[in-house]
């Protein structure tokens, strides 16, 4: 049952037939083009064809209609479907079989939340499922798809409410590496190549690269580049600077596609068999897949791993959390809508990062060469992973870290190597060794010079460097600053 006001608001195709557009919400399968709706290539269609009973089916069209109508994604009408599908499964394989409308009770509903349960289900895809119900049922209650469900067949906000603790699926730092080394990158064709480099730069979800047009890079007002995309998940368009990375990417897939197709496209990455459509997303992931078996992609301990293209923009998010970038401005990238999502990255990130950094810990020394360790038992260590994280908002060394709370400030700048509250580890070896040459020079030149004073603090500061790079050492050499 449509609503008739619904049905008045819905814009018709352009040039539509008197009574096609009835025709083809009719239909068990909608086309998005069809419909004038737009959508994602590959996510065009929608069938309702797997719903038995008659009435549930004509209820659900009647809901995803109105559902188009007030603007939703016809993915997530897609997505409906599918869980209309499920709860028909279910109806059918009552005992008995749930026939008629007037017999969706609420004892039905709490059956139906039980079987979702013992589905093997992603936890994602039961809650989708419940959340899709729930809005249809309480959708009835106004509109009348159905009206013979009794009032009383309701999925209560708390049985849906309960957020999924998802996490990120990011990608480790050394498997990131090998699918942005050049090298590897080579076998791919070109723009596959380019698109990885532009979904690993830009955070954006594979549809909306793949969505892309021509020409998609506009200046700012100081001339830097960004990307102008249209965010089909949050219906929106976004604007996100662009790396030189990516521009050189979108740049050489420009190129590329006017030498494939003269004639020009309207996609910066078209389907390579047909300039007139853009790349469809199982060609591209295909590809992906392909191309790290080829390449052995693998993790540190040399097991094969696979990565997802949209693991790309999990690992971006996680990255530039890492680096110290506000979450606000994470949020504002990656184009969440909730603070709650890109919450998910920071979360994670704490929990990760925390068990990387014990083993860090557990391998500095001081200004003096003494190891520090740590013991993520004491009674202090939430009170030291608090003081990390709030220094790395203020910055770190050139040579290590400070362990002085950024809420207190510092008696002695520029004169870490004397300060015990300097802290250092492996990586910085390069640093300590360079700046020890160069200390030696600086104590050399105010000898000769006469200025003793100035001399005396570089050897200070030279036999400290001695002992932290003889610690460093010794660690390097025992493995223990890869533990």
């Amino acid at each position: 049952m449509s609503d008739p006001a619904s049905t008045a608001r819905l814009k018709l195709v352009p040039g539509a037939p008197d009574g096609l557009l009835e025709r083809l919400y009719a239909a068990d399968t909608w086309r998005a083009r069809a419909l004038g709706v737009p959508a994602a290539r590959g996510r065009d269609r929608v069938s309702f064809g797997g719903i038995t009973q008659p009435w549930l089916k004509e209820a659900a069209k009647s809901w995803a209609r109105q559902r188009l109508v007030l603007g939703q994604a016809f993915n997530t009408v897609r997505s409906a479907a599918l869980a209309f599908k499920r709860f028909s499964s279910f109806l059918s394989s009552c005992e008995p079989p749930v026939q008629a409308p007037g017999e969706i009770s609420r004892s039905v509903i709490e059956g139906y939340l039980a079987y979702l349960a013992a589905q093997p289900l992603s936890e994602g895809t039961r809650a989708l499922s419940r959340i899709f119900l729930r809005g249809f049922l309480e959708d009835n209650r106004r509109y009348r798809f159905a009206p013979e469900i009794p009032l009383d067949a309701v999925v209560y906000h708390d049985e849906v409410c309960a957020r999924r603790h998802s996490q990120p699926r990011f990608l480790p730092e050394e498997v990131l590496a090998q699918i942005e080394h050049e090298a590897n990158l080579a076998h791919l064709r070109p723009g596959y190549r380019h698109l990885v480099v532009v979904l690993a730069e830009t955070g954006l979800r594979s549809g909306d690269a793949l969505a892309l047009p021509a020409d998609p890079v506009v200046l700012d007002s100081s001339g830097w580049p960004c990307l102008r995309f249209q965010a089909h998940k949050v219906r929106t368009e976004q604007v996100v600077p662009l790396s030189a990375r990516a521009v050189a990417a979108v740049r050489a897939q420009q190129r590329l596609v006017e030498e494939s197709w003269p004639e020009g496209s309207p996609w910066l990455f078209p389907s390579p068999f047909d300039p007139e459509k853009p790349m469809a997303y199982a060609t591209f992931q295909r590809a992906f897949k392909d191309w790290q078996v080829l390449i052995g992609l693998h993790d540190k301990a040399g097991r094969p791993v696979r990565a997802a293209p949209h693991q790309l923009r999990h690992s971006l998010g996680t990255r530039l959390l890492n680096s110290g970038v506000p979450q606000p401005v994470v949020q504002r990238l990656l184009g969440h809508q909730s603070p709650l999502m890109t919450n998910v990255y920071a979360v994670l990130l704490d929990e990760t990062l925390r068990e990387q950094l014990q083993r860090y810990w557990a391998t500095r020394v001081d200004f003096e060469g003494r190891l520090l360790g740590f013991d993520p038992s004491s009674p202090t260590a939430d009170a030291e992973w608090l003081k990390y994280n709030l220094a790395r908002v203020a910055g770190s060394l050139p040579n290590g870290y400070c362990g002085r709370p950024p809420q207190q400030d510092c008696p002695h700048p520029n004169a870490c190597l004397t300060c015990p509250d300097f802290q250092t580890t492996v990586e910085f070896l390069p640093v300590h060794r360079h700046q020890a040459g160069e200390t030696a020079k600086m104590a050399e030149a105010a000898e000769s010079a006469g200025y003793s004073r100035l001399a005396a603090n570089h050897r200070h500061v030279l036999e400290n460097l001695g002992k932290v790079i003889s610690a460093l050492e010794a660690l390097e050499a025992d493995g223990r600053a890869g533990a």
